[in-house]
C-alpha cells in the first residue's frame, strides 16, 4: 500500500497484520517531499493487457507521473473490465520498472475512468494535450504539470473530441504515421519530457 503524510512525502509499505481494531504496516520505502515524478500524466484508452503492461513499464522507466486508463467510447468493453481487474498487477510492474531505472517514486496507475472524467483533468494541469492527427505540431517547449490523452484504436468519436475541446484540451499530433496506442503514449511522453527539459528556467537559466 502507498501512504502519504500530508507534506508531500510518500511511503510504500506492506500490511503485516490486520484485525478489527488494528492495522500494522511495515514501511518498505520512503520518498521525501519533492522526490517527484516528471509531472507528465498519461491518459490512455483501455487496450489488451500485454500491451498495456508494456506501456506502464516503459512509462515508469521514463518517470511518468501517472498512467490513467480511460473507458473510451470505442474501447472494447472486455478490455476495460480486464484493465479494471489488473490494476494491482500494473502497479507492481510500475514499481519494479521504477526500481530498475532508478526513478525515485513509481508511476501511479489508476482507472478505468469515464471519458468525461478524463476530460475534466484539463483544468488541473498547465498543458492538456489530446493526440489527434488534426492537431497542431507537438509543442517544443512546455513548463509545469502536463497531461497527454491518447485515444482508442478505433479513433475518437466526435462527441469525445468535442468534449475535450470544450474542457480545454489542445489537439496536437505526433510526427510520422498513425501509431498504435501504446507507441503513441510513449512517443508523446518522450516529446513532453524533452519539451519540459528544454523550457527556459527562471532567471534565464
Amino acid at each position: 500500500m502507498r501512504l502519504a503524510d500530508g507534506t508531500g512525502a510518500e511511503a510504500e509499505g506492506t500490511i503485516e497484520r490486520f484485525s478489527r481494531d488494528a492495522l500494522e504496516v511495515r514501511i518498505d520505502r520512503v520518498a521525501p517531499p519533492g522526490a517527484a515524478r516528471s509531472g507528465v500524466e498519461l491518459l490512455v484508452s483501455a487496450i489488451r493487457m500485454p500491451r498495456l503492461s508494456w506501456l506502464v513499464e516503459k512509462a515508469a522507466e521514463l518517470g511518468a507521473g501517472s498512467v490513467t486508463i480511460v473507458a473510451s467510447e470505442r474501447a472494447q468493453r472486455n478490455r476495460v473490465e480486464i484493465a479494471a481487474g489488473g490494476i494491482a498487477r500494473l502497479e507492481r510492474i510500475a514499481h519494479e520498472a521504477a526500481q530498475q531505472s532508478g526513478q525515485p517514486t513509481p508511476t501511479r496507475v489508476a482507472g478505468p475512468v469515464a471519458a468525461s472524467a478524463a476530460a475534466g483533468r484539463a483544468a488541473t494541469v498547465a498543458h492538456a494535450l489530446v493526440l489527434d492527427r488534426s492537431g497542431a505540431p507537438f509543442p517544443e517547449r512546455m513548463s509545469g504539470p502536463s497531461a497527454i490523452w491518447i485515444g482508442p484504436e478505433g479513433g475518437w468519436t466526435d462527441r469525445e473530441l468535442s468534449a475535450a475541446d470544450a474542457a480545454g484540451w489542445a489537439r496536437v499530433r505526433l510526427p510520422g504515421a498513425t501509431l498504435r496506442t501504446e507507441t503513441a503514449a510513449i512517443a508523446g511522453l518522450v516529446l513532453a519530457l524533452r519539451a519540459i527539459d528544454t523550457a527556459p528556467r527562471a532567471g534565464g537559466q
